[in-house]
């Protein structure tokens, strides 16, 4: 479910249906989505929609208004003066937001997987299992040297895609970042096939509500504990050298860097705006 603010967030920027339109049919949207992974009845379809419009009115009153002031917040941020505990604190405000629509629907995703009949969990199973497959494949044959190119190549297009072109220093640093990188794709690898173990163990104790709920929340509030030793210490590291070089890039900043930024966030904020209305 957590899934479901990650689609709010590319439906604002979806062009020429209308933002409005798009958020007023979003459990539409959400339906697609899952049925890539599970074949829905009517009565599941029901209690997705159900769910989705009883939380409207709690999420514009309540939540958009949350979104409004963390892009004020944002768009009042003074790059060459930007600290690394207000980089934490953004990370953690981030974080928050998509937390608290988690702890929201807690209640309706234990229903709906609570009442999943065993050909749906393993219909949604094989699929998740096929697209971890598709993604070991995908990288399997890729050298640490070529692993990291095409994590340079992401970083350079997420943050072209918010400050326009990069300055030489910018480019350096986004350089001096995947270089020092460490390598991380095989153990996520292996994460995924834990994963799949653990989902495995909440499905079978889908009979019981309260044990579905411990086991659903595990899997989103402590997702480390199923990291393996060395893929912890190589996320702790990456976390440290991410935020080290997020700081040195924003810093790097330049008048018309800052300026396309708080451009881009207000239009953010305008959609918001319309969205509450």
């Amino acid at each position: 479910m957590k899934r479901l603010w990650f689609i709010l967030l590319a439906s604002l920027t979806l062009v020429g249906c209308g933002t409005k339109l798009v958020y007023d049919n979003l459990d539409w949207f959400a339906k697609q989505y899952i049925e890539e992974f599970v074949d829905l009845n009517r009565t599941q379809q029901s209690l997705l929609s159900d769910s989705i419009q009883a939380a409207t009115p709690w999420h514009k009153q309540s939540e958009i208004p949350q979104y409004i002031t963390h892009l004020d917040e944002l768009m009042s941020i003074e790059p060459r003066e930007f600290t690394q505990e207000q980089l934490v604190t953004q990370q953690n405000k981030f974080r928050q937001h998509s937390l608290r629509l988690f702890r929201h629907f807690t209640p309706s995703i234990v229903e709906f997987v609570s009442n999943m009949s065993d050909a749906q969990v393993e219909q949604l199973m094989n699929e998740i299992r096929v697209r971890h497959i598709k993604f070991k494949r995908k990288y399997a044959q890729k050298s640490e040297a070529e692993l990291r190119e095409v994590y340079r190549q992401r970083l350079e297009e997420g943050l072209n895609e918010w400050l326009g072109d990069l300055t030489p220093s910018q480019l350096q640093s986004t350089e001096l970042w995947a270089q020092q990188w460490k390598v991380t794709t095989p153990l996520w690898s292996q994460y995924q096939t834990q994963i799949r173990v653990e989902l495995t163990k909440m499905f079978a104790t889908r009979g019981d509500k309260g044990a579905l709920q411990d086991a659903l929340e595990a899997l989103v509030y402590q997702p480390e504990q199923f990291y393996s030793a060395e893929l912890a210490q190589r996320i702790e590291f990456n976390t440290d050298l991410a935020q080290r070089y997020t700081l040195e890039i924003i810093q790097q900043m330049t008048p018309k860097q800052t300026q396309l930024l708080r451009e881009e966030l207000q239009d953010w904020r305008e959609i918001a705006l319309e969205l509450a209305e």
